[in-house]
């Protein structure tokens, strides 16, 4: 580690800045969080970093010891970078800046802003009430042309809330919104039995699966 990028202070704050201290660190660890990528699906999320930036980050964090590259199974296939053991410890502390940051988010995305579904559903990891096992997968669409733009899935447990891009588990529920009706149940606290009733929440499959997930994440408006 380069003196450049030290505090060279004997403190635990300190030495984590160091590690992580570098801008787009902490943003690449978080979308890590949501499962592994390759390097272009890392470079079209990290909206405005400059292909070298990202290989260089990617090469710190690697050499730290936060991420990992792995081989995906089929011959000739591109590698992923996921998060190590020691990435997935930041885990509380990324979901705890996350939490503040919402008071500087009160006016909505300003122009530019980069808004993605998957970043919004992490705040599920916060939620989680304990005792309900379930998986439900997530069809995000856009509004208007009511094209799915992204699928993320959500195993949850007393044990773990993962949730991970595309559909790598086998569940027994399909739920089709938008980004927007998310934020209105999740962030606005607006009913979901209303917003089912408005074709904003489709529900495919076990729709007990459904009511699971929304009383494991303390939405309970079904009564």
């Amino acid at each position: 580690m380069s003196n450049k990028r030290c505090y060279n202070q004997y403190c635990g704050l300190a030495k984590a800045l160091d590690v992580i201290g570098e801008r787009w660190t902490l943003l690449i660890l978080r979308d890590l969080l949501l499962g592994p990528w390759r390097y272009s699906d890392l470079m079209e999320r990290m909206n405005g970093i400059t292909t070298n930036l990202l290989a260089s980050r990617l090469k710190e964090m690697e050499e730290n010891g936060l991420i990992k590259k792995v081989q995906l199974s089929s011959l000739g296939s591109p590698h992923v970078y996921e998060l190590s053991a020691l990435g997935k410890q930041l885990e509380p502390a990324m979901l705890a800046l996350s939490q503040f940051g919402f008071n500087f988010m009160q006016n909505g995305p300003e122009a530019g802003d980069q808004v993605d579904p998957g970043r919004a559903i992490l705040n599920l990891k916060g939620r989680y009430r304990g005792k309900i096992k379930g998986l439900v997968t997530l069809y995000f669409n856009d509004p208007v042309s009511k094209k799915i733009i992204a699928i993320y899935q959500v195993k949850f447990s007393p044990a773990s809330v993962d949730i991970h891009h595309g559909e790598n588990w086998q569940s027994e529920v399909a739920i089709t919104l938008s980004l927007k009706t998310y934020a209105d149940m999740a962030f606005r606290q607006m009913n979901s039995r209303v917003l089912e009733k408005n074709d904003e929440i489709k529900v495919e499959g076990l729709y007990q699966m459904w009511t699971r997930f929304l009383d494991a994440f303390g939405f309970n408006n079904l009564e």
